[in-house]
C-alpha cells in the first residue's frame, strides 16, 4: 500500500483502528497504509479522530492526576487557576452553597427564622441546579420573546420561574412528587417567608426531607458523586421524639395553631393528588432508632440511613404502626363520608346516608360527641382537616363501619335508626 487509499474513508479507518487496538504500531501501521515513516503516529491520531472521532492517545499518570485534581477544586466551588469554566459549573457550584446555607440555618438550635430561610435558599439551590442541568444539556433556560431572543432585566438574562425550570429540567411522570415537592416549597416561600410561624417547623420536616435528599441524588445522577453534598455534612444531635411515642399529637396540635390559609397551603397538595402521601421524592418521613453498637469502645458508625425501598417489610411495618404513627395507623385518612357511605351500603345491603354516618362516626369513637368542636379524635379512623371544615377517612373507619352495621342489632346502635334493607336493582342504580 505505497499511496493512500482511494477507499471510503470511514471503512479505513474503522480498519485501521481495530489493527491498532489488536496491537499493531501505529508507525508501523502509517507505513503500510500512506507510506509514511516520519509522522510517528501523530497522522493516524489525526485521521482516527476525524474520521471516527475516538481518541488514540494514552493521557499519561500526571495528566490523570492534574485533572482529578482540578475536578475536586471544582467540587469545592473554586476553579482552579488557568481553567476555563463552563457556565453550567457557576450554576452549580451556586446550587450546592445555597443549600448548603438552608442546611446549616435548619441545624442551627438558635434559629427563630428556620422555615421561612430554609424556603427562600432551598428555592434558589433548585433554581442555580435546574439551570446548570439545562445549560449542560444546551437546552434553553431563560425567557425568550416569539423571535427566540431571550429577555433582558437590567442588562443580565431573565431566567424561568421555578416551576417551568423544574418541569423542563425534571420532566415525565417518574419526577411527579419532586416537581410537587418544589411547588409546595415555593408556595411556602411566597406566602409563608414573610410572616412568623414557629410551630411550622415542625410541620414541613417530612417535606424538607425529602427535598434534600432529591437534591443530593440529582447532583449525583447528573454530575457525578465528586459533587454530592453529603461527604460535607454531619448527623446532627436529636432532642426531640425519643422520649414519647405520641410526639405525633403533639405535632397535630401545632399544625391547629397556624392560620388557617397555611392549614390549607399544606393539605392541598395530597388533597389534589393523594397518592403524593406515600410519595418520598414528595415527603419523606424518617424514624430514628437508638442503636447500642457490639462494640462500645470501636463502633463503626453512629448512625444509619436506609434508603426508602432497603428497608425490610418487619421494620417498616414496625415504624409505620409505632415510631412514625400511632399503633394500627398505616396511611393518612384521605376519604370523604361521601365515598364511606357508598362503599358500606353495598357491603351491607343497608341504606346509609351521611346523617347517619355523621351520627355514627360520634357513636363508634371517629368524631367528637355532639356538641363539642370539630377535632381529630382517632387519627386511625379519620383526621380532621381545618383548613376544609370536614374530616376524612380511612379504609378501617370502613371496616369498623361494615362490621358494626352488617346485622340490624349493630345498625340501631351504630346509628339510632333501625336498618332498611335495599334491594338488587338499587345496589346498582
Amino acid at each position: 500500500m505505497s499511496s493512500e487509499p482511494n477507499a471510503d474513508d470511514s471503512d479505513l479507518a474503522h480498519r485501521l483502528y481495530a489493527e491498532w487496538k489488536a496491537g499493531k504500531p501505529k508507525s508501523r501501521i502509517e507505513r503500510e497504509a500512506w507510506n509514511d515513516g516520519r509522522s510517528h503516529g501523530r497522522r493516524f491520531d489525526r485521521f482516527i479522530s476525524q474520521t471516527l472521532g475516538l481518541p488514540t492517545v494514552k493521557r499519561s499518570k500526571q495528566s490523570d492526576r492534574v485533572s482529578d485534581l482540578e475536578e475536586q477544586i471544582r467540587s469545592l466551588g473554586h476553579v482552579p487557576t488557568g481553567a476555563k469554566e463552563e457556565s453550567w459549573r457557576r450554576q452549580l457550584a451556586h446550587a450546592r452553597a445555597s443549600c448548603l446555607s438552608s442546611l446549616r440555618v435548619w441545624n442551627d438550635p438558635t434559629a427563630s427564622f428556620r422555615t421561612e430561610a430554609f424556603a427562600l435558599l432551598l428555592v434558589t439551590a433548585w433554581n442555580a441546579l435546574s439551570i446548570a442541568i439545562l445549560q449542560k444539556r444546551n437546552q434553553e433556560w431563560r425567557v425568550t420573546d416569539e423571535a427566540g431572543v431571550p429577555t433582558l432585566v437590567d442588562g443580565v438574562d431573565q431566567a424561568l420561574d421555578p416551576g417551568r425550570l423544574v418541569a423542563k429540567a425534571f420532566p415525565g411522570e417518574e419526577n411527579f412528587g419532586l416537581r410537587q415537592n418544589l411547588k409546595f416549597w415555593v408556595n411556602i416561600r411566597n406566602n409563608v417567608a414573610h410572616r412568623h410561624l414557629p410551630s411550622l417547623d415542625y410541620v414541613v420536616i417530612p417535606h424538607a426531607q425529602a427535598a434534600l435528599l432529591n437534591f443530593e441524588n440529582t447532583i449525583v445522577k447528573e454530575f457525578g458523586p465528586s459533587f454530592a453534598i453529603a461527604e460535607r455534612l454531619s448527623i446532627p444531635l436529636q432532642l426531640s421524639g425519643f422520649r414519647d411515642p405520641g410526639v405525633l399529637a403533639s405535632r397535630k396540635k401545632l399544625q391547629v395553631l397556624l392560620p388557617l390559609d397555611v392549614q390549607l397551603l399544606l393539605a392541598q397538595p395530597e388533597l389534589d393528588h393523594p397518592a403524593l402521601g406515600s410519595d418520598e421524592t414528595f415527603l419523606l418521613r424518617v424514624a430514628f432508632i437508638p442503636v447500642v453498637p457490639a462494640s462500645a469502645t470501636s463502633p463503626d458508625a453512629i448512625a444509619y440511613f436506609a434508603k426508602p425501598g432497603e428497608v425490610p417489610d418487619a421494620i417498616t411495618e414496625s415504624i409505620d404502626q409505632y415510631l412514625v404513627l400511632p399503633k394500627g395507623y398505616t396511611k393518612r385518612p384521605n376519604l370523604l363520608p361521601t365515598e364511606v357511605v357508598m362503599v358500606v351500603q353495598e357491603r351491607t345491603g343497608y341504606r346509609f346516608n351521611t346523617i347517619l354516618h355523621a351520627e355514627a362516626g360520634r357513636r363508634l369513637g371517629a368524631r367528637p360527641p355532639r356538641g363539642e368542636p370539630d377535632a381529630t379524635v382517632d387519627i386511625r379512623l379519620a383526621e380532621w382537616i381545618s383548613a376544609h371544615k370536614r374530616h376524612l377517612y380511612t379504609p378501617a373507619w370502613i371496616d369498623l363501619l361494615v362490621e358494626k352495621l352488617s346485622t340490624p342489632e349493630g345498625f340501631l346502635e351504630a346509628t339510632g335508626k333501625h336498618p332498611v334493607e335495599i334491594s338488587r336493582d338499587d345496589r346498582h342504580e
